[in-house]
C-alpha cells in the first residue's frame, strides 16, 4: 500500500485475476450481438455482466476500449515480475524500471513496453523478437487508437467490426504474454481461457534452470 499526498489516497496492486477477468468479460460483450445492437438507434441503456451505462454508446465503447488497454499494460508488469523471478533475474533495479517503462529510454511507448521492458527480463520474451507482425501492428495500435484515445479523442460512430479488430488485437496482446508466463498462477483453473492463436516456434521458460 502507498499514499499520495496531498490528496491522502492509499493505492495496492491490481490483482491481476481482476485484470483478465473484466478484459474476458469486455471482449464477449464486443463480440456479442448485444454489443452490436447497442451501437444502433435509438440510444438506451447498456447493460453488461460488469455495469449498466446510462449514457452514449460513443462514450461507453471509449471507456470499455481505454480501461482494456490499461489493463492489458499493467497485467504485463505483473507477469514480468513473475517471469524474472522463475528466471532468477529479479533485482530492485529491475523491479523499479518495469514499474516506469519510459525509463527503457525509447521514444516510443511501444518500444518500451513490448520490446524493451520483457527483454530486460529476457530477450526472448519480447513482443518484437516473438512476433514481429504484431509488435508492427501494436506500433500503429498505439498510434491510431490508444494514442488518440488517451489524449482528448473520443469514438465517434464506430463500427462493431472496427471495436471487434481493436479488442482482438489486445486479446493477442494477452495471448504473447500467456505463451511465457502461465496465466493458470493468476487464474482459477476452472476458468477457460479461451482459444490461442498465436503460433511461436520456442519454449524456453520451461527448460530455464
Amino acid at each position: 500500500m502507498s499514499t499520495a499526498p496531498p490528496f491522502g489516497l492509499t493505492f495496492g496492486n491490481i490483482p491481476l485475476i481482476n485484470l483478465r477477468n473484466e478484459f474476458r468479460a469486455t471482449h464477449a460483450f464486443v463480440k456479442s450481438h448485444d454489443a452490436e445492437d447497442c451501437l444502433k438507434p435509438p440510444v438506451r441503456p447498456i447493460q453488461t455482466s460488469l455495469l449498466i451505462w446510462g449514457g452514449m454508446p460513443d462514450d461507453f465503447m471509449t471507456l470499455i476500449l481505454q480501461r482494456s488497454i490499461l489493463g492489458v499494460e499493467a497485467y504485463l508488469p505483473g507477469a514480468l515480475f513473475y517471469a524474472s523471478a522463475a528466471l532468477g533475474v529479479a533485482s530492485k533495479e529491475l523491479m523499479v524500471k518495469i514499474r516506469n517503462p519510459s525509463m527503457f529510454g525509447a521514444k516510443l511507448m511501444v518500444a518500451n513496453v513490448y520490446h524493451r521492458m520483457p527483454a530486460s527480463v529476457h530477450e526472448e520474451l519480447s513482443l518484437k523478437h516473438l512476433d514481429q507482425e504484431l509488435y508492427e501492428r501494436s506500433i500503429s495500435f498505439y498510434r491510431e487508437i490508444r494514442n488518440p484515445i488517451f489524449h482528448g479523442k473520443q469514438l465517434s460512430s464506430p463500427g462493431i467490426e472496427g471495436l471487434r479488430a481493436a479488442f482482438s488485437h489486445i486479446a493477442q496482446l494477452y495471448e504473447w504474454i500467456d505463451y511465457w508466463h502461465d496465466p493458470k498462477k493468476v487464474l482459477k483453473s476452472s476458468i477457460k481461457l479461451g482459444p490461442l492463436t498465436l503460433h511461436m516456434p520456442i519454449k524456453f521458460l520451461d527448460d530455464a534452470p
